[in-house]
């Protein structure tokens, strides 16, 4: 297990402006949050300097976390998801581009249905296996975030049994461990963590809402997630994905003594 930082801490700012800070801190994985403000996957020369800046500051590890907009994944509507897949292909492009080895993705958009209707599973089934191939011909994994609890996929430990299921190599799990603790269904997931999670968020807040804080300034019970981690030997990247007001110095400094006191710093093995 290795440690990442999601350019989502820093927005609105400059995507490439904070990587040497980064370095700075150790921090030589970094997850890429596609927004227009920080990486425009429709863009070609932006994704050829973007990814020549990464290369060059000598980044080991890179993630993507596709643009909101890249459309919903379970819609029913054959055309909307048809429509959609297209714009997942184009993601898959630029993570091919970026050096990226893992593309995260959202279910649904965040408007959609809310409801964890069978017909949305069906789609999201469906979509998932007509981009797995498009995504394995380009050497980059997919990982399935959960939602909010109110929202289809917000139900960890559903979505986790429901790739599960699927069954395809190269699909997976984002776990946002901020996300699942909110909605109450934490504990559940962790019971049954095994190698369908390729990538975890990590964000705290104090069960009631998805807050972002850093990890250690909610209620979070990270000795438990580390323990569970332990356990799997879970060896995907641990996305620390936060908004806060104060200096990214600052936030950076109190990411890496909380992942040190947890035992894992920069890109190196998680301690046993």
């Amino acid at each position: 297990m290795y440690l990442s930082i999601s350019s989502y801490t820093w927005l609105p700012s400059s995507f490439l402006g904070k990587l040497s800070l980064l370095q700075e801190y150790g921090i030589e994985s970094v997850e890429i949050f596609c927004t227009k403000r920080h990486l425009d996957i429709g863009d070609p020369e932006e994704i050829q300097k973007a990814g020549m800046a990464i290369r060059e500051l000598g980044f080991r590890r890179i993630s993507m976390h596709a643009p909101s907009g890249v459309g919903d994944l379970s819609s029913p509507d054959e055309q909307e998801r048809e429509e959609t897949v297209f714009a997942c292909q184009k993601a898959l492009d630029a993570a091919l581009l970026m050096g990226a080895s893992l593309i995260t993705f959202h279910p649904s958009s965040i408007e959609s249905e809310k409801y964890q209707t069978e017909e949305r599973w069906n789609s999201l089934w469906e979509t998932l296996r007509d981009i797995s191939g498009y995504a394995e011909d380009r050497d980059v994994r997919i990982a399935i975030e959960n939602f909010p609890s109110a929202y289809f996929g917000g139900d960890a430990l559903n979505l986790y049994r429901s790739l599960t299921e699927l069954d395809l190599p190269n699909v997976g799990m984002c776990l946002d461990i901020g996300r699942a603790f909110a909605g109450g269904n934490l504990s559940a997931v962790l019971e049954e963590f095994g190698e369908k999670i390729f990538s975890i968020h990590a964000n705290d807040n104090r069960g009631r809402a998805d807050e972002h804080l850093i990890p250690g300034e909610g209620d979070v019970p990270w000795d438990v997630v580390f323990h569970r981690l332990r356990q799997c030997d879970y060896r995907g990247p641990f996305v620390v994905e936060v908004r806060d007001e104060r200096p990214t110095v600052e936030i950076l400094q109190n990411v890496v003594d909380f992942t040190e006191r947890m035992g894992l710093s920069g890109v190196g093995q998680l301690s046993r």
